[in-house]
């Protein structure tokens, strides 16, 4: 069933009314077939609140509509999101959308050419939406140094300054605790953070986690929080280090308050990033910190350090393979201090830590192990440098005649627009030239070779069709590529083999 939709604000002269647009519509309108008319008389085009729309808009979920006719784009709606919104539920259920005076038709190749550019714009003012809302949210608490949001950290609690502002007050039973963590980090060379999540249990002392226990992980959330940190100036030039964005001038930053790191994290939750603050900004609060900026510094650089320590010390992290080999109990196995023959030694999660496995790796050299992955990535590599050496000529071909098609388009259209009798002569050569552009466009994605969609040529340089020698690549490149073409890597201690699961 077909649906015919109208709308009119107002009674105008010059305004076409509800019974005009409708009488259009039905125009279109052949072989007796079945439609319901949609009247929203009084309802502006600005938003989607209007009776009849809604009644549509069910009509299409429920698949009772196979199109929607209209007069004019500007009936359905005036707001170019909405468009956007309603016809992404138009197209999930099938349903077609035409214009009347507009020769609007995405049942045909120029309707959805057209309809292509105008979810390309409603896209563009969505995130152009999206940033200006996000501009607008830092530039208010960056003005009154507002607490952004969300439960307090511990220690403290969300308050209300004497403007109504949102702040944070301090509780004292908490942030005495948050003391001893960096006082103890930071004046301790020996302690680690699970050291101290220990002594805070061993004394009775409580965190927010419903059975109040502290680990590592809560420890290294408090230490690299810079709400608890007084901002002055040592703090602001160990932050532009970091490459993190300032929403506040220089010259604020004089220790009277504490700052607080909004936006996008690198990681995760269960990932420590000392490095840089890249992606993040960086506001002064409304309150006083309670840590010193250069303990602060002190601690992060020591949290660096000992996450360097660390990771020089397995092997995992080093080389290519840290995070791909598993054991056939489904947990993973992690590579752990050299062992006196001189080599990492290879154990299984579960049985080092859970105590849930029995399986031992002695007989696997990890030497031996990166050896063999190497060697049958090469294999891949050369492989996929023979597809794709043996595709290029036709997809420079394809690509070739689209353009050639593009021009050809290019030119009709703009013949089209001289006269109503040329736009009539060049319409169907219009449709057939841009259906074959899409069908050809298509048929590129679609064939797209692994390589292209790994993106391997583009990596740090490396081109797949010179015949790269995966054994010359440093460490980054062959991660890089391991994690690009493996998803696992099993080694079977029953049967002394070494599975590799593909992605490729």
């Amino acid at each position: 069933m077909k649906a015919l939709y109208a709308r009119q604000s107002l009674d105008k002269k010059d305004s076409l009314s509800i019974e005009s647009q409708i009488e259009q519509c039905k125009t279109l309108i052949k072989d007796n077939s079945s439609f319901k008319e949609y009247e929203d008389k009084g309802y502006s085009g600005k938003n989607t609140s209007r009776p009849a729309l809604v009644e549509l808009l069910q009509d299409i979920k429920a698949d009772k509509i196979d199109t929607v006719i209209v007069y004019r784009l500007d009936r359905f709606s005036r707001n170019i999101i909405d468009f956007y919104n309603i016809y992404e539920v138009m197209k999930n259920h099938n349903c077609e959308f035409i214009s009347v005076s507009e020769s609007f038709d995405t049942s045909n190749a120029m309707g959805r050419a057209m309809m292509s550019i105008l979810i390309t714009f409603a896209q563009m003012e969505r995130e152009n939406i999206q940033q200006r809302v996000k501009d607008n949210y830092y530039y208010r608490v960056a003005q009154d140094g507002r607490w952004a949001g969300g439960p307090a950290p511990f220690g403290f609690k969300n308050a209300r300054t004497a403007e109504n502002k949102p702040t944070l007050a301090i509780n004292e039973n908490e942030i005495e605790i948050v003391k001893v963590i960096f006082n103890s980090y930071n004046n301790d060379v020996n302690v680690s953070l699970g050291k101290i999540a220990k002594r805070l249990n061993d004394a009775g002392y409580k965190s927010r986690r419903e059975n109040g226990t502290w680990d590592s992980s809560a420890i290294s959330k408090i230490l690299q929080n810079t709400v608890y940190v007084k901002a002055d100036n040592k703090l602001y030039k160990y932050l532009e280090i970091k490459q993190i964005k300032f929403l506040n001038e220089k010259l604020d930053w004089n220790g009277l308050t504490s700052c607080h790191v909004i936006g996008k994290r690198v990681g995760n939750a269960n990932v420590r990033k000392y490095a840089h603050f890249k992606e993040q900004s960086v506001y002064l609060t409304n309150f006083k910190g309670i840590i010193d900026s250069r303990t602060y510094i002190n601690v992060m650089n020591r949290l660096s350090q000992n996450e360097q320590l660390t990771s020089s010390n397995k092997a995992s992290a080093l080389q290519e393979l840290g995070g791909k080999l598993k054991c056939d109990c489904g947990y993973a196995i992690k590579v752990y201090s050299k062992s006196t023959n001189g080599r990492p030694y290879l154990d299984c999660y579960a049985n080092r830590s859970l105590h849930a496995c029995n399986n031992k790796f002695n007989k696997f050299n990890f030497y031996d192990v990166q050896q063999y992955i190497g060697e049958e990535i090469q294999n891949q590599l050369n492989n996929l440098a023979n597809i794709l050496i043996s595709k290029q000529e036709v997809r420079r071909e394809k690509n070739k005649k689209i353009k050639e098609l593009e021009k050809q388009l290019a030119r009709l259209i703009d013949i089209s627009t001289t006269s109503d009798l040329l736009e009539q002569a060049t319409l169907k050569k219009i449709e057939e030239t841009q259906k074959c552009i899409n069908e050809m466009q298509l048929d590129l994605q679609l064939n797209n070779d692994i390589v292209d969609k790994l993106e391997i040529p583009h990596f740090a340089g490396i081109d797949i069709v010179s015949n790269i020698e995966y054994s010359e690549l440093d460490v980054e490149e062959k991660k890089y590529i391991v994690n690009a073409f493996i998803e696992k890597i099993i080694l079977n201690v029953n049967t002394d083999e070494i599975e590799i699961f593909w992605k490729i």
